[in-house]
């Protein structure tokens, strides 16, 4: 009867921690807004990716939770700050981050760009209040989408 209760119980912690991974989607980069500034490079290439799993739009904090992006690698990337379920919202705030910059921690920001190819890690936290980790790669000029209980770390890239 115990093992039983054992394997029910990380059965359900399984599901909510790959309910956490499932909200990462990644889009080709496509027309740039012209009120970028300043702007992205307009030069991305595009192509296809395929979603890590369903969209989820969320706006703001939750508590002290907020979506953030971190440039740990040696080329600029650029966060986005609202995204709907068809990618970066159109009048949505751009910040380039320097490399070794990162978002505020006071805001939400719901995802970034990256012109070069890029790898890094995504931190999401989960109940009852641990961060998992998943690496993530990107090839040159995609978007990818972070949910408000997720930090990106874009650790490399390369042109």
């Amino acid at each position: 009867m115990r093992e039983s209760r054992t394997a029910t119980s990380v059965s359900a912690r399984a599901s909510i921690i790959a309910a956490g991974i499932a909200a990462l989607i990644v889009w080709p980069m496509g027309t740039l807004p012209a009120h970028a500034d300043p702007a992205p490079p307009q030069d991305a290439s595009i192509g296809s990716a395929s979603p890590d799993g369903d969209v989820e739009v969320q706006g703001g904090c939750v508590g002290n939770i907020c979506g953030s992006v971190m440039n740990e690698s040696s080329r600029d990337v650029w966060a986005i700050r609202n995204f709907t379920a068809d990618g970066p919202e159109s009048s949505s705030k751009w910040r380039r981050l320097a490399p070794g910059e990162e978002t505020p921690r006071d805001q939400d920001w719901d995802g970034f760009y990256v012109a070069c190819k890029a790898s890094g890690r995504i931190a999401t936290w989960t109940p009852p209040g641990v961060w998992v980790w998943k690496d993530f790669s990107l090839p040159a000029g995609y978007w990818m989408k972070i949910s408000t209980h997720q930090d990106a770390h874009v650790r490399s890239q390369s042109c």
